[in-house]
């Protein structure tokens, strides 16, 4: 027999025999009757950032009803999903197993990377039959299980319907809605009528679903496809955060759009919430809130954190994290314990008294909260929770893992294995790495990292026989586009031009890449001792994604890999230096900057050759780096761009 078949049968001769007990003659009385399990409700919200709610930080985005929950319950200080996308998260919450164990490490069906340094390993793009799902676990218990949402957990023949939920309501394969306005266009739910918003529909179908289940233990899953790419919010919404940028230009949260997808995601969770007490539910009811990763940079900013989605920082992997659990967890309290995502298995088992399947037991990662919940405990039975991510994500992560064991966290980078180290009680923001200082740390963080790798048979990434620098351009998963190469084109007033079109425009000049672009002159005299070089740049894209950016590029030769590459990331929000191009793997430096998306930037670029520096300046922020040793003069200098379209004013030249 096979372990589907297996597991199968088990759920099934659970479920005969609760309703064998059920039958004339073995009822119990009714005084005898046990009470009622206790109704599951868990909000998965996409893309949420750690700050992106009020209780968390935020005083641009407005969340009473999420703020209620946390005062309604327990708010974890150091909440985490197990991945920096999503995929793998939401097979962690499924399973209570970490995404290394199920080899569900990337969002299905990740970035492809074939000139990478490394090779990604083969894993696995869907969430096995084999695996007891938490809805699969409950339903011996007599639970009525609803999915409402993105599931993003493999192809048909592996959604909810199949993954024991009664009810399935938007889940299937793909990860972002094609439109959060109606239509739709999501096979597996009603088409709704024309402008419907799509996270409305979601209150709406809980509701409906609260009302046909109210008389028996029910599990809601509402994982919404808020507030994920395509970013789309409603009119109103979208102008009331419009006055509050507006009002507060200098607060690193400002999308308008984002803050009305926001704003609709908490008037989703205040309905289901209402609904509860209209059917007198909410004092049998757990509510559970967080997020699959970290919130994107561009149209959030993750407050206090370094970096954002696709990244092996907090930013990236530390989330809202809300329990409440009427009676048990006491209202208003705070924990600051580690908790991570596949904690909620073990933890919704323990609350409903359901002992899962015995063999799935034995792989699931995950602790019960119940005694953080209860106030039994103040800390959990285990020293530290893991990552581990064998992929490429444009984003900034490379292949990596990572240990938090209490205060400190160790991140090993896995194209070159270095390691970084940090004490995130002191530094929260990840600021100052400490590895070379303490380096007894670091080698037992890197050993327990190494043995929790082992121990779960997690997939490494191998070096890549086609690794090829001048290859690995490509972004967001993608082969290069047709159009410009690396070849060496030239134009009139460029006669250095690679990767790159470049026409004029009123603003100066316009550079569109399809990876890494580069336009350059040569001066009519090399720069020996000191120059100064400045532009106006602004981007033409609309989308609100990571990829709005624009540099000065200078060198010695006109050579890639010579070349020095100042300027700034208006999506991910720094400003950057670094030599060659940006995947070379060359010493890059960024800080962290604050840009409006629509403006105008300046950069200024100083190049001091006998004192060997370089300093740039944009956006009222300054970073500067020793000058690289290839470059002992200023011959060759012009615009460079990553997978953008960007317009360029003319380069005000000043030295000698």
């Amino acid at each position: 027999m096979s372990d589907t078949s297996s597991r199968r049968g088990f759920l099934a001769s659970v479920a005969s025999t609760a309703l064998a007990a059920a039958l004339p003659g073995r009822r119990l009385r009714a005084a005898e009757a046990k009470p009622k399990k206790p109704n599951v409700v868990f909000f998965l919200i996409d893309d949420l950032g750690w700050t992106d709610v009020g209780c968390y930080g935020s005083r641009f985005f407005e969340t009473p009803n999420v703020d209620r929950l946390a005062r309604m319950g327990v708010r974890f200080t150091n909440g985490y999903a197990a991945c920096t996308v999503c995929s793998p998260t939401r097979v962690s919450i499924m399973t209570g197993k970490y995404p290394a164990r199920v080899h569900l490490t990337d969002w299905i069906s990740g970035h492809k990377r074939p000139f990478a340094k490394l090779k990604v390993p083969d894993w696995n793009m869907k969430m096995e039959h084999e695996e007891v799902s938490l809805a699969e676990a409950l339903k011996p218990l007599g639970y009525a299980t609803g999915f409402i949402g993105k599931w993003h957990l493999g192809p048909q023949g592996y959604w909810p319907d199949s993954q024991g939920f009664d009810v399935n309501i938007g889940g299937y394969s793909r990860g972002a809605p094609p439109s959060y306005f109606a239509p739709y266009r999501i096979p597996t739910m009603k088409e709704g009528p024309k402008g419907e918003y799509l996270t409305d529909r979601h209150a709406d179908d809980a509701e409906r679903f609260l009302d046909a289940h109210a008389d028996k233990p029910f599990f809601l899953y509402i994982s919404m496809y808020a507030v994920h790419t395509p970013l789309q919010a409603k009119k109103d919404l979208i102008e009331k955060y419009k006055q509050k940028a507006a009002a507060n230009p200098k607060y690193p949260q400002k999308n308008p759009v984002y803050g009305g997808m926001v704003h609709s995601m908490d008037e989703c969770v205040g309905r289901v919430l209402r609904k509860l007490e209209q059917l007198k539910l909410s004092d049998n009811t757990i509510v559970l809130f967080t997020g699959d990763n970290g919130g994107l940079i561009g149209p959030t900013y993750n407050i206090g954190l370094r970096a954002g989605k696709g990244s092996s920082y907090e930013g990236g992997v530390r989330e809202p994290y809300i329990i409440v659990w009427p009676g048990v967890a006491k209202p208003g309290t705070v924990c600051e314990e580690p908790a991570i995502s596949v904690d909620f298995y073990p933890t919704i088992l323990d609350m409903a008294g359901a002992k899962g399947d015995a063999k799935h037991n034995q792989g699931v990662d995950g602790r019960s909260l119940v005694p953080l919940l209860n106030g039994e405990a103040k800390a959990l039975d285990r020293d530290a929770i893991y990552w581990h991510y064998p992929h490429y994500h444009p984003g900034g992560a490379t292949p990596y893992g990572a240990i938090r064991a209490r205060d400190w966290k160790l991140i090993e980078f896995y194209e070159d294995m270095h390691v970084e180290l940090y004490n995130l009680r002191d530094d929260q923001a990840e600021a100052t790495d400490l590895a070379a200082k303490m380096p007894a740390k670091a080698t037992e963080l890197r050993a327990k990292l190494h043995a929790w790798r082992k121990a779960v048979g997690a997939q490494m990434p191998a070096p890549n026989p086609d690794y090829d620098p001048a290859k690995n351009r490509q972004r967001g998963g993608r082969r290069p586009r047709k159009g410009p190469d690396r070849k060496n084109r030239k134009h009139a007033d460029f006669p250095i031009l690679r990767g790159a079109e470049i026409v004029k425009s009123d603003f100066g000049y316009d550079l569109k890449t399809a990876a890494e672009g580069t336009a350059l002159v040569k001066a009519a005299k090399p720069f020996t001792k000191r120059a100064v070089f400045e532009m106006k740049m602004k981007t033409h894209l609309k989308r609100e994604d990571g990829w709005q950016n624009g540099f000065l590029a200078l060198g010695d030769s006109g050579k890639d890999a010579d070349l020095l590459v100042a300027g700034v990331y208006i999506g991910g929000l720094r400003l950057s230096l670094f030599e060659g191009l940006s995947d070379s793997g060359a010493p890059k430096l960024d800080k962290p900057a604050q840009f409006d998306r629509q403006a105008t930037v300046d950069v200024k670029v100083t190049v001091d050759i006998q004192k060997r520096t370089v300093v740039l300046d944009a956006g009222g922020v300054s970073v500067s780096r020793p000058l690289p040793k290839a470059i002992q003069a200023i011959r060759y200098y012009g615009y460079h761009a990553m997978q953008t379209r960007t317009a360029f004013g003319p380069i005000r030249v000043t030295g000698e």
